[in-house]
């Protein structure tokens, strides 16, 4: 296994590390490890590093690279947001691959906004085969208020705990009103927040079914740190109207952090998309 940094692009370029196997194999993809967040291309946890340490010995080769603005990679010009520029600086990394390796597909990996952007590239570039999520896109289900409330309907302490929370929100809420009113003279006035929309769920289905229908392998995990997720089977059930068949491989780790900050839960993660990788390798490699 060779890791070698390099840099893709101009005038800005993409600073990315090459995580590559003994034995390259031109005809196999390659996988693209997002950044989730703010978080460089190590990974939350270094678990980026793990998972392209993981594939190389599995004879995968992988390049965990940042996007512009993020860790080693320069901002760039312009105003477009992330989920514009995320796709575009996805596709400088593949045609980098395929000028110098020879490679003409590729698989993707992301966790949280990674999980975002894997899903908006895979959506315009027809190069793209297979990703891998964590903690993608969800919507709540019947089932899912089910699971959650059916043990704490009847506790008292959860409707003691309730109440408190309405009133403490209701009391923040008139905090910040007045504090507004009172500085309504201020010439400056600005809130800097992150916060992650989902699209309406429509517009999210008919997108899986598009890469179904072009045969694209999906493998998503969900912990047990997404409050819009609550059983094992709930991404197909929300999806009901997509025929994901073989294409999706689900899992559920709801013991595991958002960022997998458990070491045993990161072998689990590391092993679950290892092994779902060579599968589908091995699956597209007979495609041909």
């Amino acid at each position: 296994m060779k890791e070698r940094a390099i840099k893709i692009g101009r005038p800005s370029p993409l600073i990315g590390l090459v995580c590559e196997p003994e034995k390259i194999d031109s005809e196999q993809p390659a996988v693209l490890i997002f950044n989730s967040g703010v978080m460089h291309h190590i990974g939350s946890c270094r678990l980026s590093v793990k998972l392209a340490r993981s594939f190389a010995e599995s004879g995968v080769l992988s390049i965990r690279f940042d996007f512009s603005g993020i860790g080693d990679s320069n901002t760039r010009r312009g105003d477009r947001s992330f989920s514009e520029t995320a796709p575009i600086e996805a596709k400088e990394i593949m045609d980098y691959l395929q000028a110098k390796r020879g490679i003409k597909q590729f698989i993707l990996y992301g966790l949280c906004s990674g999980a975002d952007a894997a899903y908006e590239t895979a959506l315009v570039d027809e190069r793209i085969v297979a990703y891998s999520q964590i903690d993608p896109y969800c919507y709540r289900t019947a089932r899912f208020y089910y699971h959650n409330y059916k043990a704490r309907i009847f506790k008292m302490k959860c409707w003691i705990s309730f109440s408190k929370r309405m009133v403490n929100k209701v009391v923040r809420f008139n905090s910040y009103f007045d504090n507004l009113q009172d500085r309504q003279g201020d010439e400056y006035l600005e809130s800097a927040s992150y916060i992650r929309q989902f699209p309406p769920k429509e517009e999210i289905q008919k997108g899986l079914k598009t890469l179904i229908d072009r045969g694209v392998f999906m493998n998503i995990i969900f912990t047990g740190s997404e409050d819009d997720y609550g059983y094992p089977n709930q991404y197909r059930e929300s999806f009901k109207h997509v025929d994901f068949d073989s294409y999706l491989d689900l899992h559920y780790f709801d013991k595991a952090t958002h960022i997998i900050t458990h070491p045993d839960h990161q072998l689990m993660v590391v092993k679950a998309i290892t092994d779902w990788l060579v599968l589908v390798v091995d699956q597209i490699k007979s495609r041909r």
